[in-house]
């Protein structure tokens, strides 16, 4: 996780600096203390009166990192990433380099600058092959493949009308919880992909829509984690559309047939990472059913950063914040560790029962507990969630899956929700 790499290497970074012959200032102890507690907002909001004072060059440098990754704003950390890299590799250490140098590489995938990217993930590859084990470096091998695969390929990027685009939206229902669906135009071919902020990168499709549709294959055998890490394929096409929105260059992760979580529901196409992010805002009206691309976008407070490209909203239960991932594609919201380390008393006296989460990669079969009612506010909005299942931790889940998660009824519960990547915020009405 990238907050927790960060984390480590200041830790590190700390040790260093009392032993160094620096003499700290106020600001270093401050900055240190905000980037050590892992506290984004804050870091957010205290940063811009602290970063004039701060004397360690490094330390400033993390921050600015690490802002700049969870905030979405990817030039800024690769600016901080490059000077870290160029200028303290060896204050760093061994590992805070490898760190650094993995953040660098993805914070380029996303950019789309993918021939720089596969030859930073490539060089941690040579680098690691022979001392770390495939399932610890199967996300750098990502990253080389992926940027292979496009390297004489331009990187996605969106067009669209100044006015308001609406598309319809539809809701079905899966297992126990539903799907947002959203329509999206593929060499002529329009089918209803799920709206997932929880897909970390492209798209993701099946096999056979991919066939149907004439996606054109530029790889194979990239491994992406799921249920399990498993091997997809790379395809692309000229754009697709959604209403008046045109995306150029997309990028596809084909999934091989899975009989298993086929059987469970069968899908054409998944809405990811890169569109939901260069749309910058999407509203969601449940009352109309439409999602919304607005004309204008909005200015708000930030309660969500980005980890692995993953969401992370920032809520309060029991009036207390609680930061948890986001993500559309989860049929239910479910809650696990991080909420039982915070709250271990919410589930006292609730039975427990078998449960299970499908995915790529298959099913796994879980034990949980379920909160009859899980009340809790977003930016001073209450809402209520009916039959939340919180997961019990065990040694066969320890996955950041199974951390729980908001889901598709949390957006389902408001009469208007917003989703915007340029300012990083969600709100609902």
């Amino acid at each position: 996780m990238i907050h927790k790499h960060l984390k480590s290497l200041l830790l590190s970074l700390l040790i260093l600096c009392s032993t160094s012959a620096y003499s700290q200032t106020q600001a270093d102890i401050e900055l240190g203390t905000l980037v050590n507690n892992g506290d984004l907002f804050q870091l957010k909001a205290q940063y811009p009166a602290l970063k004039d004072s701060v004397s360690f060059d490094m330390l400033r440098l993390i921050a600015e990192a690490q802002l700049g990754v969870g905030f979405n704003h990817l030039e800024e950390a690769d600016k901080a990433l490059e000077l870290l890299l160029q200028n303290h590799r060896e204050e760093l250490g061994q590992g805070g380099a490898f760190s650094m140098d993995a953040l660098r590489a993805m914070n380029l995938l996303n950019m789309g600058h993918y021939r720089q990217a596969a030859e930073a993930a490539g060089q941690l590859v040579e680098a690691l092959k022979e001392s770390v084990p495939f399932e610890s470096l199967y996300s750098f091998v990502f990253i080389q493949r992926v940027g292979e695969a496009f390297a004489q390929l331009p990187a996605p990027y969106l067009t669209r009308p100044s006015h308001e685009v609406r598309v319809p939206m539809r809701v079905g229902a899966v297992g126990r919880g539903h799907h947002l669906y959203i329509p999206v135009e593929v060499n002529g071919v329009t089918r209803d992909y799920i709206f997932d902020t929880g897909c970390s990168f492209g798209n993701f499709v099946s096999e056979k829509y991919a066939e149907e549709v004439g996606l054109k294959i530029v790889a194979d055998s990239i491994p992406v984690s799921g249920m399990t890490v498993g091997l997809v394929k790379l395809a692309t096409a000229d754009s697709m559309k959604i209403g008046e929105i045109t995306y150029h260059n997309p990028i596809f992760m084909v999934a091989p047939p899975d009989p298993q979580v086929d059987s469970l529901f069968a899908f054409d196409g998944v809405l990811g990472y890169h569109f939901i992010r260069d749309a910058r805002e999407i509203i969601i009206d449940n009352e109309s059913q439409e999602f919304i691309f607005p004309a204008e976008i909005s200015a708000k407070e930030s309660n969500m950063y980005l980890e692995s490209n993953t969401p992370h909203v920032r809520i309060q239960y029991q009036g207390v914040p609680f930061d948890i991932t986001f993500d559309t594609g989860n049929v239910k919201t479910d809650l696990g560790a991080a909420f039982l380390t915070m709250f271990p008393d919410a589930i006292s006296g609730l039975s427990e029962q078998s449960s299970q989460r499908g995915g790529f990669g298959g099913i796994s079969k879980t034990t949980t507990v379920t909160l009859p009612e899980f009340n809790c506010t977003l930016a001073g909005v209450p809402v209520t969630l009916h039959d939340t299942e919180v997961i019990i931790p065990d040694s066969d889940n320890q996955s950041q899956l199974f951390h729980g998660a908001l889901g598709a009824d949390f957006v389902l519960s408001f009469k208007r929700f917003t989703i915007n990547y340029q300012n990083m915020f969600v709100e609902g009405e």
